[in-house]
């Protein structure tokens, strides 16, 4: 009797820990929006927190003055790029300005692309810290079940 006692509760534990895993927000620090600023066509990297909310099926990035940056439902993410290099693919003709992009040093680079409510093809650039940039992209693939592809540098060249 005292075994099914154990197990039982063994089960309940488990099963509270799914739920509160599924419902759990993943947070990544030390990331930087890369935006193009209005008018001008350059680029901005704005600090914040990129965030998983596996409770609203959606992926965050917010400011670190607590601005919501961007905020994109998992349906509708089409796709989703990483790459280490010294800027992201989709900056590389129109990149001006910001001394975070202009730096010769590898970084890391997760570009979402979505569609937004007008249909037209969107994306956006999220800079990943080299501490947690492995994490982000196994919670990405995890928390939208959709495959982030790879590029390598020398296949930009």
């Amino acid at each position: 009797m005292r075994l099914r006692t154990l197990m039982a509760c063994g089960l309940v534990v488990v099963l509270l820990a799914s739920v509160c895993l599924a419902q759990a927000q993943f947070e990544f620090d030390k990331a930087h929006y890369v935006m193009r600023t209005a008018g001008s066509g350059k680029f901005e990297a704005v600090p914040g927190v990129l965030r998983f909310d596996g409770a609203k099926k959606e992926v965050q990035f917010v400011e670190t003055k607590g601005t919501p940056a961007f905020s994109l439902k998992y349906e509708e993410i089409k796709g989703m790029l990483y790459e280490e290099a010294a800027r992201p693919r989709y900056a590389t003709g129109l990149l001006l300005g910001g001394p975070l992009l202009l730096t010769k040093s590898k970084k890391h680079f997760l570009t979402f692309h979505y569609i937004d409510v007008a249909g037209t093809a969107q994306y956006a650039i999220v800079h990943l810290d080299k501490s947690n940039f492995q994490e982000a992209l196994s919670r990405a693939e995890s928390e939208t079940g959709k495959k982030v592809e790879h590029i390598e540098e020398h296949a930009r060249e």
